[in-house]
């Protein structure tokens, strides 16, 4: 009596856990929440100079000394839905924010004859929409990995502001961006319902010619998922 017990025990204990396992990986839709830090990968001090003295020189000027302050890193947010067709794949449509990456510099400038001392900020500020497909590895019941690759429209919007104490003016440059994207990830589920995502994902090429130079956006985040049955 008591093995025949115990052998019923063990089989609804088992397959109480594979339930469990099938919920927490559950195909069907979801959305994301996510948000995190962005830093700009190949923003630099001397790339920004090149491109000061670039502007500058359109409009015949030379300049003879800068220094220059970059803050290359923001705050990063977004919004994802997708659909997971199985357990180790998942299609998803998101829109991020980047932030804003820019360069203060003072600048000393000439005509030749004479020179005139004026404060410059570069900026470049990126958003948009990311498609992509996600390979998912479940590790137990509640965990799981994944890694990331799909394409993102980034529109990437570059501003020049100079002031020279007495008046301002700025110029802008908007650049349209289709690059590639990857990443990788891990989730932990709760229940069938709510997981938590920690993500770190690149997305190429989110720079603009003339005022951040070539640049990829790193960013990483902390989402919460909702999915599963609260869509059906």
């Amino acid at each position: 009596m008591n093995r025949k017990l115990y052998s019923s025990a063990l089989l609804i204990g088992l397959a109480m856990g594979a339930a469990a396992a099938a919920e927490a990986a559950e195909p069907g839709w979801y959305v994301v929440a996510f948000g995190g830090e962005s830093s700009a990968s190949g923003l630099s001090e001397s790339q920004s100079e090149e491109n000061i003295a670039a502007i500058f020189a359109s409009v015949g000027l030379d300049v003879v000394d800068v220094a220059s302050n970059i803050d290359d890193s923001d705050t990063a947010y977004g919004v994802a839905g997708g659909y997971q067709l199985n357990d180790h794949i998942a299609l998803e449509f998101a829109y991020i924010d980047l932030g804003a990456f820019n360069n203060q510099a003072a600048v000393t400038v000439t005509d030749g004859t004479n020179q005139a001392d004026a404060d410059v900020l570069l900026e470049t500020s990126v958003s948009g929409p990311v498609v992509s497909m996600l390979g998912i590895l479940p590790l137990g019941e509640r965990f799981s990995l994944y890694g990331r690759a799909g394409l993102s429209f980034m529109k990437a919007d570059g501003t020049f502001k100079i002031s020279d104490g007495d008046q301002t003016q700025r110029a802008s440059q908007t650049s349209q961006k289709t690059d590639a994207t990857y990443g990788v990830g891990a989730e932990f589920y709760f229940n069938k319902y709510w997981a938590v995502r920690l993500a770190w994902d690149r997305y190429l090429d989110v720079g603009t010619k003339n005022v951040s130079g070539s640049i990829d956006g790193d960013v990483i985040t902390l989402g919460i998922r909702m999915g599963g049955g609260w869509f059906r």
